[in-house]
């Protein structure tokens, strides 16, 4: 996880999500209101941390959260190259929604990512 500075959104509130094709940008709502500061993350397991700890918080936030944190769990992963990749997508998705399984757009987003 890198602290990153992010323009605010035109209504002057800055957005909880970004995706910038390769790193997703949250903002550490744990902070706020004193302060607005967002953290990139390039990997499955510190989206899950980030669920996790509540840095992200809020419905929406965490269902989006949640689907950008399962492409990235499997961005280098070789099952998809091969056969058992749906069974690796089914894992990785189990494995997600643990991180706050009492939220029910964690694992909606992740089932819906799933097909």
């Amino acid at each position: 996880m890198t602290e990153i500075d992010l323009p605010e959104a035109p209504s002057g509130v800055p957005l909880a999500v970004r995706w910038d094709g390769t790193t997703l940008r949250l903002l550490d709502q744990r902070l706020l209101p004193r302060e607005v500061r967002h953290d990139a993350y390039g990997s499955g397991e510190e989206v899950f941390a980030a669920i996790r700890e509540m840095r992200v918080r809020g419905a929406p936030a965490i269902g989006i959260a949640a689907a950008f944190g399962l492409a990235l769990a499997l961005k280098d992963d070789d099952h998809l190259a091969g056969t058992g990749w749906l069974e690796r997508l089914d894992e990785r998705a189990a494995w997600l929604i643990t991180a706050r399984p009492t939220a029910v757009n964690l694992a909606w987003a992740v089932h819906r990512c799933c097909g």
